[in-house]
């Protein structure tokens, strides 16, 4: 009588065994699933001082191809490069390349944008907007001038990512650094967007290489 509880105990276990394997293979395909597209798994790997995975070894990153993919520059190297061109939006790298991980678009093609519109927020509008990109005025932001601003880079950064990602660009098939900114910055309005994409790249261009 006295073994009774230790062979209910293990009758008890092997019952579990069956619901502990399930979670774990649960959980297992979670993890994989997680990944550049949201805030958990892999996006937490670009807050490091090392390189960003550019979208695990493939072309996704490839000069004058998608732009879609994820980060391939760390949030360290985001920071050195907005705090060396003293831009009032040093030390936003993790949030910069979070976005990016999240909105699935690559950092470094936002931040040659950042450059080229405002000199990483040195320059013109960005000034008080508090805007990546210069965008114009939108839903859910307030409008300074004819352009959307913001109470934090941060704020900025999501609404360009936001923008990229969806139906207008990315969501239309416009995936290139050339694609996106003919429309982006299209003749029409005085702009040049050849010359303003061959900017882009060469900036993304350098950046990777270094």
């Amino acid at each position: 009588m006295a073994r009774a509880p230790f062979f209910a105990k293990e009758n008890t276990l092997r019952s579990l065994l069956p619901i502990i394997a399930i979670a774990a293979i649960v959980l297992f395909f979670v993890m994989v699933a997680a990944g550049p597209g949201t805030r958990t798994g892999n996006a937490w790997n670009y807050l490091t001082n090392g390189p960003a995975p550019i979208n695990n070894g493939n072309s996704a990153h490839a000069e004058g191809s998608s732009i879609v993919g994820g980060p391939s520059l760390s949030a360290a190297k985001v920071d050195q490069i907005l705090c060396s061109a003293n831009s009032p939006a040093c030390g936003t790298g993790n949030a910069f390349t979070l976005d990016s991980a999240e909105y699935n678009i690559d950092d470094a093609f936002a931040l040659a944008v950042m450059k080229h519109e405002s000199n990483y927020g040195t320059a013109g509008v960005a000034r008080q907007t508090l805007s990546l990109g210069n965008l114009r005025c939108i839903p859910d932001a307030a409008c300074v001038g004819g352009f959307a601003a913001f109470s934090s880079w941060q704020q900025g950064y999501s609404a360009f990512y936001k923008l990229i990602s969806g139906p207008l660009y990315v969501g239309a098939g416009l995936t290139t650094p050339e694609q996106i900114l003919a429309k982006y910055a299209p003749v029409a309005d005085n702009n040049d967007p050849s010359g303003y994409a061959a900017d882009v790249e060469a900036s993304m261009r350098d950046w990777r290489a270094a």
